[in-house]
């Protein structure tokens, strides 16, 4: 090795940390003294099992930790570990075999300045592949950490469509831990339906959808509600031979919800426009007729029939506004004396003639007032339409409820299973009354039927109430 040192020579990139595996010791022992100044030297005490950066190795020691070296190569993977071959220039080591195990080779004698600048060069591949490593490491640790702690249930299936990997709030939504669900596929994940992703399974087996639109599936939270939810998934080619699949599973339970209450006030708006263009143009065009006849004639019965229809009128006008104010959606419950809901209601309901009988209905009930005193006006405008003005109505406590009874015809099997269809009359009445009561009685969690009373009336029961 020449002595001569060059003035320009290159600045050491880093103070990496060189093996020395010379066999010669007075050669080792020069080298040493010449890296210590720019380098960290280990001597080996028990062959190669330490830290370093570099070795270098000459042709005796390289024969000698041939296979410790190997090993120690292949232990530091994916990071590059430089091996520093030094030969003389008739060495037989020289050969492409020895050299597959060596990154460099250089042949004594060489200048120092020649050898700090392959040693650096060696050194600083070492030091970028160390902090790519250290990078790719925090990226990782970063996408687990994101993975793991992300608010959507998320999972990665394997070619197979065996799960690989899930995060903590996949394991919440389908009640099980982590290590029950690795190895298993989807369809087999109790919370999942098998019709519920049928497509999605489908799809796996046949390796299609790289990138899809959302899957629509139900499932069912570990504390038994059914929900609803949209896999998004795309593949991963990382390994185009065995493809991952990764899928997000969002929650849309309350946009469906939304999207499903949107439909019905759309389908309620529809109902009420359309039934105020069909139901008003009847009582309508009977007040345009004879006020024509009163005009010419001056009728008193004209006027009667004038005033008849647009008492109708007013009134259809006054349900369907009820019935567009979604009569299922209760505001704050209240607790209240059953029996004067009742006589409020029957005092705005019914003429002088009628008469309400009351029965054991003295208790308090939680309610929407409003709404319940809604619920006995109509069915007390209802039994005054087919009875007549003089009806006798009762109103008694039942065993889960109470019951309303008139005396009138009462009505037919065949009519009982449409009472309570929107629009569904006998007379000339709007159709909406009993609907109107149906949804408010639904709405408090209660149930309403109609049967035919013990004389011969209607019979209302609404079952389900609970008195105070």
């Amino acid at each position: 090795m020449s002595e001569n040192r060059s003035a320009s020579s290159l600045e050491s990139v880093t103070k990496g940390s060189i093996l020395l595996l010379i066999d010669h010791r007075r050669n080792r022992r020069l080298l040493a003294d010449w890296l210590t100044s720019e380098y960290e030297v280990v001597l080996p005490k028990h062959g190669v099992d330490t830290s370093f950066d570099l070795c270098i190795v000459d042709e005796a020691s390289f024969s000698r930790y041939r296979d410790e070296l190997e090993a120690k190569k292949e232990a530091s993977l994916p990071t590059f570990l430089p091996y520093l071959l030094v030969t003389s220039t008739n060495s037989p080591a020289r050969t492409p075999e020895v050299w597959q195990g060596v990154d460099e080779v250089i042949t004594t004698p060489i200048e120092k300045a020649v050898l700090q600048a392959r040693l650096d060069g060696l050194l600083e591949r070492r030091r970028l592949s160390v902090e790519i490593e250290r990078e790719k490491e925090q990226s990782e640790h970063r996408f687990r950490t994101l993975f793991q702690t992300a608010p959507d249930p998320v999972f990665v299936l394997d070619a197979d469509g065996r799960i690989q990997s899930v995060n903590d709030a996949f394991c919440h939504v389908s009640g099980r831990n982590r290590s029950a669900v690795l190895g298993e596929r989807l369809e087999n994940i109790d919370a999942f339906p098998n019709d519920s992703i049928d497509e999605l399974t489908a799809d796996m087996r046949e390796r299609k959808r790289g990138n899809s639109s959302p899957y629509s599936v139900t499932y069912m939270t570990p504390d038994g509600e059914n929900r609803y939810a949209e896999i998004n998934t795309t593949r991963m080619r990382f390994d185009e031979e065995n493809p991952e699949i990764i899928g997000i599973i969002r929650d849309v339970t309350e946009h469906k919800r939304r999207k499903q209450e949107l439909q019905r006030q759309n389908e309620r708006l529809d109902e009420f426009a359309s039934m105020l263009a069909h139901e008003l143009r009847n009582p309508l065009g009977i007040a345009q007729g004879y006020l024509r006849v009163a005009r010419a004639e001056d009728s008193e019965d004209a006027f009667e029939e004038v005033s008849g229809a647009l008492d109708r009128m007013e009134r259809m006008i006054n349900e369907m506004l009820d019935l567009a104010r979604k009569p299922d959606a209760l505001t704050e419950k209240e607790v209240t004396e059953f029996h004067e809901i009742v006589e409020d209601a029957w005092s705005r309901a019914a003429p002088p003639e009628a008469t309400l009988m009351l029965e054991n209905v003295e208790e308090e009930i939680s309610a929407d007032i409003d709404r319940l005193s809604q619920v006995f006006e109509n069915l007390f405008r209802n039994a005054i339409e087919h009875v007549g003005r003089d009806v006798t109505v009762h109103v008694k406590r039942i065993s889960n409820g109470v019951c309303i009874v008139d005396d009138g015809p009462g009505i037919s099997d065949d009519e009982r299973e449409l009472v309570f269809q929107s629009g569904y009359t006998t007379d000339n009445g709007t159709g909406l009354g009993l609907s109107i009561v149906q949804q408010i009685v639904e709405a408090h969690g209660w149930e309403i039927n109609v049967l035919e009373g013990s004389a011969g009336g209607s019979r209302f029961e609404i079952t389900g109430i609970d008195f105070e």
